[in-house]
């Protein structure tokens, strides 16, 4: 059926496509670039090479390229921030981690955060690569953007992420030349040390231009030792303004004769940072050390405290972070969270290896292991108290405990040291600490259950089932399944879901634990409900709901009454599916539980359904109201989307609009695709019937 007019000249000949208006983009103006280095001198060169970037006729790419500690970064950033306004369109940074040759990051996980940045809604942004570096050329095509690509391994890396716009410019840093960038027209800017005068005073910037003024002869002996790398300079100046009493010329004395052996750059590093390492405290270097078993560049102040027990014992952690960040061997990004260098890092895992025993490096794994354990699961007690967990073990137990204000407090957190968190765990499956491995899946279920993060759920139960099986633990080997079943069922894998759920009643079984049996069978009944199969949902349902009423489950009968409700909305049988909803939101009301808010919203929805929008928007608002506690989650994008829907029923498109709007913002954080995307879809279809 054609409304309105309409045109056919005589046969066509292809296919046809109808479609409605694509959603319109924000106008988003990314600036990603971290803040330029404070000490900075020279360069001129350099610079003036990459100003030629800014001329038409030339190349709008340059490869930055440099060892370890030459300042690639650094230079790439001060030029980027200095002329910031000839991209007004704004600039995208990424961090390739080219040094950790083992882990590059590939384009393809770097388009979408791109795109999302440039303000293209979730829904829009294809899976394959190929389609999303078109969309990305694409949608700057017409914009001045600057690209900076740090630390990046291949030209494979970079030629998705370079824009093709003549009035935009990519910028490069790699520790490797990328000769093939060459041939596509970059131009190259080898960076090397500094000349000596040019180190002398970038050490008086950060040690002091007088003390350097009052013995130039030891400053330039000093810098000549270090290489005249930035970086080792950096460490020179930083050991200086902490040593007062220390003379230029002892510390150049002993640079030079660590360096005389070999003039070599890395060398030159090397010798410079033993000299920061050797001027620490005891103490200080201890930490040091041991903090570099650390899987990952950043960490918090409880893992310094972690590490510090191990035998002999770091008294006072607090100094000593101190002594590090004044050494410039740590930065602090916060006064709780600490970052290292990826050279220093490394330089940090040597003197772990050569300084440290086996056994102390064992022990301090162990014990930054056991830290972020304790940390997780004290955040998931505070924000899933109801859940039942077998008792905890730990290799080293903190001294102290972990603790938390309140659940918006432990669940960001969680957000914060979810990436740490799977380092750790990978961390733990790598040194066979199989027991922590399963453990650290356990300990993060609140964190997904409130945000998701779906393939991260998927990869860590994953690692727990294999780490219970070599323990040999069965509870938690059904455990990790039944954990693994619905994180894959959250990301649409409902047969894998299946087969998870099938290998933990197993195990149940097996055990003879009745009660995780229940819990089994209603999340096998869920994930039947996903596929619309409302027969066999109906049935398993009602066996879990046995199951569980025979354990005298209360939470657990409470949440399979909410499942057999929404079933019942679901099919049309309205009374029914209020009764059992009615009844769940009543064992869970007020009682701080991860479900209130989804028996509210389902509640909700099932109004909406049965035609009484009233109701459905107090259950709704309510619905809000129980996630108060915990801040913004994946739920509260559900809640809106049922509020964009009731908004719909009520021809209010206004405030249709702004509901899925937040919906799809929620989802587009938690990086829950396949939920944005059906999003923006409602968003189209709104704009759709509005247009006509």
């Amino acid at each position: 059926m054609v409304h309105g007019p309409s045109i056919q000249a005589a046969t066509i000949h292809g296919d046809v496509f109808i479609g409605a208006h694509a959603t319109p983009r924000s106008h988003s103006v990314p600036r990603q670039l971290p803040q330029a280095p404070r000490h900075f001198t020279n360069r001129t060169d350099n610079l003036a090479a990459l100003d030629r970037l800014r001329d038409s006729a030339a190349s709008s790419m340059a490869v930055v390229t440099g060892p370890a500690g030459v300042g690639k970064t650094s230079l790439a950033l001060r030029w980027l921030q200095e002329r910031r306004e000839d991209w007004p369109d704004g600039q995208l940074y990424v961090d390739l981690r080219g040094h950790l040759s083992g882990v590059p990051v590939s384009p393809s996980t770097i388009l979408p955060q791109f795109l999302r940045a440039l303000g293209v809604p979730v829904g829009e942004i294809p899976t394959d690569l190929a389609e999303q570096t078109a969309l990305y050329r694409t949608v700057i095509a017409d914009q001045r953007i600057a690209v900076l690509c740090d630390n990046a391994l291949s030209a494979a890396q970079v030629r998705p992420l370079r824009p093709a716009s003549e009035t935009s410019v990519c910028l490069v840093t790699s520790r490797w030349h990328l000769s093939s960038l060459l041939l596509d027209g970059a131009a190259l800017v080898p960076l090397g040390p500094l000349d000596t005068d040019s180190a002398v005073e970038l050490l008086g910037q950060i040690a002091g231009q007088e003390r350097i003024a009052a013995d130039r002869v030891a400053a330039r002996s000093m810098v000549t030792a270090s290489g005249c790398f930035p970086l080792s300079v950096a460490v020179g100046g930083a050991l200086l303004l902490t040593r007062p009493e220390w003379t230029l010329a002892s510390v150049a004395t002993q640079l030079s004769a660590r360096h005389a052996a070999d003039l070599d750059g890395e060398v030159s590093m090397s010798a410079s940072l033993d000299q920061s390492y050797a001027a620490l405290p005891e103490a200080a270097a201890r930490l040091y050390r041991r903090l570099s078993l650390h899987p990952g560049a950043v960490f918090g102040k409880h893992v310094a405290e972690a590490v510090a027990a191990t035998p002999p014992a770091v008294d006072n952690t607090e100094n000593c972070l101190a002594a590090l960040v004044d050494a410039n061997l740590l930065t602090a990004p916060d006064p709780e969270r600490f970052r290292f260098h990826d050279v220093i890092h490394q330089h940090a895992r040597d003197r772990a290896e050569s300084d440290e025993t086996g056994e102390q490096r064992q022990e301090s794994v162990e014990r930054i292991i056991d830290a972020y354990l304790t940390w997780a699961n004290a955040a998931d007690r505070i924000l899933y108290p109801q859940r039942r967990r077998p008792a905890a073990g730990y290799a080293h137990a903190l001294c102290a405990e972990a603790e938390f204000a309140d659940a918006a407090t432990a669940l960001a957190w969680f957000d914060l040291e979810r990436e740490n968190l799977l380092a750790v765990q990978r961390l733990a499956a790598e040194t066979g600490l199989d027991g922590a491995t399963w453990q650290l899946a356990d300990a993060m279920w609140a964190l997904f259950i409130y945000l998701r993060y779906r393939d991260d759920w998927i990869s860590v139960h994953e690692l727990g089932v294999k780490g219970a099986a070599l323990c040999g633990h069965r509870l938690a080997e059904s455990r990790m399944y039944t954990g693994l079943g619905i994180a894959l069922r959250e990301a649409g894998r409902l047969q894998d879901s299946l087969r998870a759920f099938t290998a933990a009643l197993v195990l149940r079984r097996q055990i003879g634990d009745r009660r995780g049996e229940g819990l089994v069978l209603h999340n096998v009944g869920i994930t039947h409900r996903r596929m619309g199969d409302w027969g066999t949902a109906r049935s398993v349902l009602k066996s879990a709901l046995s199951i569980r009423e025979e354990s005298s489950d209360v939470r657990g009968v409470a949440r399979v009454h909410g499942t057999l409700g929404e079933v019942e909305s679901l099919t049309g049988n309205h009374e029914a599916a209020l009764a059992h909803l009615t009844r769940a939101r009543a064992a869970l009301t007020h009682a701080q539980d991860p479900y209130e808010a989804l028996m509210e919203r389902l509640l909700g929805e099932a109004h909406l359904r049965s035609g009484n929008l009233q109701a459905a928007l107090t259950h709704l608002t309510a619905a809000l109201e129980a996630l108060r506690h915990t801040g913004e989650v994946f739920e509260t994008g559900a809640i809106h989307e049922a509020f964009g829907e009731l908004a719909e029923r009520e021809d209010d498109t206004v405030s249709a609009r702004s509901h899925y709007a937040r919906a799809e913002a929620v989802y587009t954080r938690l990086s829950a695709e396949r939920d944005a995307h059906r999003i923006a879809q409602r968003l189209r279809n709104l704009d759709s019937a509005t247009n006509e």
